[in-house]
């Protein structure tokens, strides 16, 4: 009986726990052109004990021979309360890299994935001349 009572008890306070909430943000750079072609990806998540102070991460994507990249996709995820913010510090659409920067405050954590995709430099140089043919 005492079993089934101390059982009924864990339960019911595991229960009672709250779970914990988590936001994730997403952000996009560039132009997703129909021939693009994924270069790089990559993730991590990094953990610290005092919430107050922020994380900064800073990631370089970066282009196979031959590619520049055109789009790039950064997904963020951190606790509820935390202030997300994101900035492309080097690097522009139609370049061989693209550097940014993630930082998260008041949160225990910080996750985020990135995808980055390329196009043929020739192809981009046709797509791009098309577009701004008219302004040269």
């Amino acid at each position: 009986m005492l079993g089934i009572v101390v059982a009924v008890l864990v339960l019911c306070s595991v229960a009672a726990m709250p779970y914990p909430e988590f936001q994730t943000k997403s952000y996009k750079i560039g132009i997703e052109y129909e021939h693009s072609l994924p270069m790089s990806a990559g993730a991590d998540r990094f953990r610290h004990r005092n919430n107050y102070d922020p994380f900064f991460i800073t990631v370089t994507a970066r282009a196979k021979k031959g590619y520049v990249l055109d789009y790039l996709e950064v997904d963020v995820t951190a606790d509820l309360g935390a202030e997300i913010d994101f900035c492309l510090t080097y690097g522009r659409v139609g370049g061989q890299s693209m550097v940014f920067q993630i930082s998260a405050n008041q949160s225990d954590f910080i996750n985020y994935t990135y995808r980055a995709y390329g196009i043929r430099e020739a192809d981009f140089d046709k797509v791009n001349g098309a577009s701004l043919g008219s302004l040269c």
